[in-house]
């Protein structure tokens, strides 16, 4: 636990034992992604998948967060602020597009085209919480926090799509009057808003504990831009509420252990009406083997609104490490999978060009029909940096 805990559920401040305490936490990410498209015989039956783009891209960011704990008499007051990123924009996707020559004596097919389809930026979320805590060890209720928290968020993100021909293509289409132009794309958003967010933690005695949490739908002002734009559009979007219940069980055991189980319910719908709201789930234990030397396992489990059947799994484990002068730092890492199903993101019959492919032995390209597989695996590093005292 630590101050940035409150992103979670701001009651948490509450269960924290030292008066003060900062935290650092950076994260990186590499992403993988293959995108295949299904091949058929002549008789229409499926023979198998061919992978047409393998994009790996590591993107990273961090988080901040401070808090103080205040004692006054049973009542402990607990204030903290967070800065951590609220959503990440970043990715970056590349596809080759050539032509159908042969592979003869080693030859590669003509590359027609490079497409890319990329996006940067973040919305960071300022985030001051606080929360008040009830302390009676004398009684099963131990302690009771409740905790609040406001977000004030803003942050930009662009969206660059592009179809470049490479110089043989363009020779090859020089003097036709048909030739194919390059695509460039861009799109600049900016983003404000804020969301509200309150919590509970009740200790059953010394081996239970029970929270809840509600975060409020966050509404957005965004103003957009294109390439092809002279002034910005103003719109609202809002990203979904969520209530999640909780509780951490810490048995009778050899190890000092503890387990914890999350459910979390999300309103999609807020986002948009035609979107399904989910049911997600984590789960984590933690044995302490040694002094200050913890073995920590975690797994989360998300469907996505727009498609229940679009799930991310994935498992987590981590440690931590004493350090001098009250600093502590923990480390994990992470794997997930999410697999599903998309349209072509750029259509084959826009380089349908009889200069470009060989067309006496097969017809100019069209757009897929059949959706395109994408898998996608995700690994997360993270650290954590706690100074406590």
């Amino acid at each position: 636990y630590g101050p940035l805990a409150a992103l979670k559920n701001p009651a948490l401040l509450g269960n924290l034992p030292f008066k003060f305490m900062v935290q650092l936490s950076p994260n990186v990410q590499k992403n993988n992604e293959n995108r295949a498209f299904p091949i058929f015989d002549s008789f229409d039956s499926y023979i198998d998948d061919a992978v047409y783009a393998s994009n790996a891209h590591f993107f990273s960011k961090y988080m901040l967060g401070f808090m103080y704990n205040v004692p006054i008499q049973q009542f402990k007051v607990s204030a903290a602020y967070s800065y951590a990123p609220f959503y990440d924009f970043n990715f970056k996707y590349t596809e080759e597009v050539r032509n159908n020559e042969g592979t003869d004596y080693g030859n590669e097919p003509h590359k027609i085209a490079t497409n890319t389809y990329d996006g940067s930026g973040m919305i960071y979320a300022h985030t001051p919480s606080i929360a008040v805590t009830y302390e009676n060890e004398n009684s099963f209720f131990n302690s009771l926090s409740l905790g609040a928290s406001f977000s004030l968020m803003k942050g930009d993100n662009t969206i660059d799509s592009t179809i470049i021909f490479t110089p043989w293509a363009k020779d090859r289409m020089l003097y036709d009057p048909d030739s194919i132009p390059d695509v460039i794309f861009e799109r600049k958003n900016d983003y404000s808003g804020h969301r509200l967010q309150t919590g509970m933690l009740l200790a059953l005695g010394e081996r239970f504990k029970i929270g809840v949490n509600y975060t409020s739908r966050a509404e957005l002002d965004k103003s957009f831009k294109t390439n092809a734009d002279t002034a910005w559009t103003d719109t609202t979007i809002y990203y979904p509420s969520r209530m999640g219940f909780g509780f951490e069980y810490h048995p009778r055991n050899i190890w000092d252990t503890h387990f914890s189980f999350e459910i979390s319910y999300v309103k999609w719908s807020d986002y948009n009406p035609l979107w399904y709201d989910v049911i997600e789930y984590y789960a984590g234990i933690e044995h302490q083997i040694f002094t200050d030397q913890p073995i920590r396992l975690g797994f989360r489990y998300q469907p996505y609104g727009i498609d229940k059947e679009i799930v991310m799994t994935a498992f987590s484990a981590g440690t931590s490490i004493a350090l001098p002068n009250n600093l502590m730092i923990d480390l994990g890492a992470e794997i997930g999978k999410l697999n599903y199903n998309h349209a072509d993101l750029f259509p084959d019959s826009y380089y349908a060009n009889d200069n470009l492919w060989d067309t006496a032995h097969a017809d100019l390209p069209v757009d897929r029909i059949n959706l395109d597989k994408i898998d996608d695996v995700m690994i997360n590093f993270m650290a954590t940096l706690t100074w406590r005292f």
